[in-house]
């Protein structure tokens, strides 16, 4: 039997350290009555917004052949390979107030303190508008499908309509084993009984 020491530089730990006490200080962050949960969402490059706002246009001066190879390059990048998901991180805070002006300055205040401690961790955050989380649930619901029109909130609510009618799936259908949105088939998959411990590699 082989014992090996193993020495993490002062420089390292330090670093570690530092990460984990701004973890601490963003959590600190949030008051006792209120709950933070982390949304992982893997989803596809959708290819026209890639090419709009990734791929090079041509201005006939000369070089057009070279944005035409540079172009090529980067659809090969994200075509058929796991290059072409994109993996997004959303925090979500909610809290119990009085009234909803109680609720505003609650997450202006807190809205401040997330981005400036997740900016020590050098991660960049920003707080997502009202049609920016719609856009959200669209591209969720329905993947690949451009929007007939903008949505505006404001001229649906005039006309009745509801948000929901925007994103929401024409059909939805449920089977013993799985269950189908529109084109699309899905499972949800959970466990029942599990140990306490689990490592990471396991999901």
């Amino acid at each position: 039997m082989a014992f090996i020491e193993i020495k993490i530089p002062k420089e390292v730990r330090d670093y570690h350290e530092n990460i984990f006490f701004d973890y601490s200080e963003l959590l600190n962050a949030l008051d006792s009555g209120a709950s933070a949960k982390i949304t992982i969402y893997n989803r596809r490059i959708n290819k026209a917004e890639f090419e709009r706002s990734v791929l090079l246009p041509d201005r006939d001066d000369g070089l057009d052949e070279y944005r035409h190879e540079f172009n090529q390059m980067l659809t090969a990048q994200v075509t058929g390979t796991s290059n072409s998901i994109v993996r997004e991180r959303y925090l979500t805070v909610s809290v119990v107030k009085r009234n909803a002006d109680e609720a505003r300055s609650y997450f202006a205040r807190v809205g401040t303190d997330l981005v400036t401690h997740l900016a020590q961790l050098s991660s960049v955050a920003t707080e997502l508008t009202l049609t920016e989380r719609l856009h959200i649930f669209r591209d969720f619901f329905k993947t690949g499908e451009q929007a007939a029109a903008e949505f505006n909130i404001h001229e649906h609510a005039k006309r009745g309509q509801h948000f929901k009618d925007w994103f929401c799936p024409d059909s939805m259908e449920f089977s013993a084993d799985h269950f189908k949105l529109d084109a699309r088939y899905g499972r949800v998959l959970y466990l029942q009984d599990y140990a306490s411990y689990i490592k990471d590699s396991f999901v």
